[in-house]
Formats: structure tokens, sequence, C-alpha cells
């Protein structure tokens, strides 16, 4: 994808014990790619995603495995002059849940209030957009 004119994009990521969520937005906030992946192939997934796009900065939520995450990532992105930043996790798996909820309000979900409502699968990777955009916002970068 790198070689299509796609603009720059950003890699956000929801680190976790077990798994982390991702997402690739461009810089007017237009999601990409989003998923989720075990906490194990992490580095495999994000050096996948800088040889397919034009990363240049990486999104990192600041909490539960953020530490462990940026030591991962620090290294093999610095090689590749790809910054490395630490956004504010503040109510982030709350947006993403109403956010996921939202896009699968189908059948009996329609007539049921969200906040009566549990996703069904993890969610991760909605966090990692809003974090995402979250980095875009502040930034000044979003379009």
């Amino acid at each position: 994808m790198k070689n299509d004119g796609l603009q720059q994009a950003v890699l956000a990521i929801d680190p976790g014990t077990e798994k982390f969520g991702y997402a690739i937005l461009r810089k007017d906030g237009t999601v990409l790619q989003k998923g989720i992946e075990k906490t194990g192939q992490l580095l495999t997934k994000v050096l996948m995603i800088l040889t397919e796009f034009e990363v240049r900065t990486v999104i990192l939520g600041d909490r539960t495995g953020s530490k462990d995450f940026g030591q991962r990532l620090l290294t093999e992105l610095q090689k590749r002059s790809v910054s490395l930043i630490k956004v504010n996790e503040d109510n982030s798996s709350r947006e993403g849940r109403f956010r996921y909820l939202l896009d699968h309000r189908h059948g009996w979900r329609r007539f049921v209030p969200l906040g009566l409502q549990t996703p069904p699968e993890a969610y991760d990777d909605y966090v990692a957009v809003i974090l995402g955009e979250r980095y875009l916002r502040d930034s000044g970068q979003s379009g």
C-alpha cells in the first residue's frame, strides 16, 4: 500500500495484558485498518504494518501494559525513524464500548438501550481508534 499515494498514517495501539487493539488512521481520521491481536504478536504485527503503510508515528495508550509495550517497541521504531507517543487513556474504554455498540446495533439490539448492552466480543480495536483520534485532534493534525 505504500506506493499507492496514501497520505501518511498513524498507528494507534491500545495495550493490554493478553491482547492489544490497533488502528491505522489517516491524518484526516479515516480508519484504514483495525484489529485485535495477542500481545505476543506485537512486534510482528507492528513491523508488518510499518511495511504496508506510511506510518511515522505510533500512538500508545498510557495505561495497562504501556510500559512493557513501549519498551518492546522503542528500539524497532527508532531503527525506522518512527516516533512513539503516549496518549491519555481516560474514558477510552467507555468510548470504545459505546462506539462498538453503535456500529453493531442490528436486529434486537436496536430496541435495547446501549447502556444495558454488553459487547459479545472484545472491542480493543475501537479503543485504539479513539486513541488515534485523540492524538490527531490534540496535535492539530486532523483534517
